[in-house]
C-alpha cells in the first residue's frame, strides 16, 4: 500500500518523537479530555502500530530470535495520536536528543513507554481479521491475544507466537490484514533497514571486544546506514545505565569519559560487568486520506528495532 501524507502527499520516516499527524474525528469512544468537539464532518482515524524486532549477540553464545506485534485502534478527532498512544502504552518512547545520558534503573529501549497518564476512556484494541507478515518469500501468521485491561487499553493484539520467526533484515516487508466489521482489509508495505554490522567498540571488533573501562571515553563505529535511521546504545553496568541516541548515516559515535566513570560494581550481581545493546531503529509513518468523506484516514505507523548485544567486562 503507498500511503499519502496529508501534507506532502506522499510517504515519509518520521523519528520516534515525530507527530502522527492530525487525526480526526469522534468513533466510538472519547480518548482525551479537555479537547473541543470535533466537526462532525471529519472522519475518524485507524492507528495501524506495526513493530518488528530482532535479537542477535555479538559472541554467537546464542542463536538469533525475532518477533513482531501489531495493533489496531480507531481515535476521534479531538485526540493527539501520539500522546494518546504514549499514555496507553501502545508504542515505546524513543529519546529525542541526541547524545548521552544517565538514565534511572535498568535501561531497556523497548520497555520505555511510559503509562503515567490516565485516558478519559480506556482505548479498545480492535480485531482485524488475519493478520501475517510477508517478507522474502516466508509468510509469517500472528496470533490473536487478549490484551489484559491496562486502565488505558484493552481489546486485542497480534503477536508472533514465539521468538523465532522469520523476519529478516534488509528485505522488503508487507503486513496484510484480512479486515473485519470495524477494520478494513489492509496491506502496508515497508522495507526493513540492514542489520548493524562491523561495529567496533574502542577500535575493537564488537564480538571481539572484552572490556570496557570506567572513566574513559567508549567510541563506537558500525557500516553507516541510511539517512533517517537511528542507531541508540544502552549501556547497563552496576548501579548505573547509560543511554545514547546517534545518527545512522554517521557510522559513529561516542559516550564521554565522564559517564562511563559512571559504571562500577554492583555488590547484588556480585560482578563488574556491562551489557551493551546497540539497536537500529527505522521508523516510517504513513497517512492515506479516505476514499469517501465517511471512511477512516488510515495512520500505520512501522517500526523496525534490530538489536546487537555484548557482554563486557568493566576494568
Amino acid at each position: 500500500m503507498k500511503g499519502t501524507s496529508r501534507g506532502a502527499r506522499r510517504a515519509r520516516p518520521v523519528s520516534g518523537f515525530a507527530r502522527l499527524g492530525g487525526v480526526a474525528a469522534a468513533f466510538a469512544f472519547a480518548a482525551c479530555g479537555g479537547a473541543e468537539p470535533a466537526p462532525a464532518d471529519e472522519p475518524a482515524s485507524l492507528q495501524a502500530v506495526l513493530s518488528i524486532e530482532r535479537l542477535e549477540d555479538a559472541s554467537h553464545a546464542a542463536s538469533s530470535s525475532a518477533s513482531a506485534m501489531a495493533q489496531f485502534v480507531v481515535l476521534p478527532a479531538d485526540a493527539d495520536a501520539h500522546e494518546t498512544l504514549d499514555a496507553a502504552g501502545l508504542r515505546t518512547q524513543l529519546p529525542e536528543r541526541r547524545g548521552c545520558s544517565e538514565v534511572a534503573g535498568d535501561v531497556s529501549l523497548r520497555s520505555s513507554a511510559e503509562r503515567g497518564q490516565v485516558l478519559r476512556e480506556q482505548l479498545e484494541l480492535l480485531e482485524a481479521g488475519e493478520v501475517s507478515i510477508q517478507a522474502d518469500g516466508m509468510v509469517t501468521r500472528l496470533a490473536l491475544n487478549l490484551f489484559p485491561p491496562s486502565g488505558s487499553a484493552s481489546g486485542v493484539i497480534y503477536t508472533t507466537p514465539d521468538q523465532s520467526a522469520p523476519l529478516p533484515p534488509d528485505v522488503s516487508y508487507a503486513i496484510v490484514a484480512t479486515g473485519s466489521d470495524a477494520i478494513p482489509p489492509l496491506n502496508i508495505q515497508q522495507d526493513a533497514p540492514s542489520a548493524l554490522r562491523d561495529v567496533t567498540l574502542g577500535g575493537v571488533p564488537i564480538e571481539r571486544a572484552t572490556a570496557l573501562v570506567a572513566g574513559q571515553p567508549l567510541d563506537l563505529t558500525w557500516a553507516e546506514g541510511d539517512p533517517g535511521d537511528r542507531v541508540f546504545l544502552e549501556v547497563a553496568g552496576g548501579e548505573s545505565s547509560l543511554l545514547c541516541s546517534f545518527a545512522d548515516e554517521e557510522g559513529s559515535g561516542s559516550v564521554p569519559g565522564s559517564l562511563t566513570a559512571k559504571l562500577g560494581s554492583d555488590p547484588a550481581r556480585g560482578a563488574d560487568t556491562a551489557r551493551i545493546a546497540l539497536h537500529r531503529v527505522r521508523e516510517t509513518l504513513r497517512s492515506q486520506e479516505p476514499p469517501r468523506a465517511d471512511a477512516l484516514i488510515l495512520e500505520t505507523l512501522v517500526r523496525f528495532d534490530f538489536e546487537l548485544t555484548r557482554a563486557l567486562r568493566i576494568d
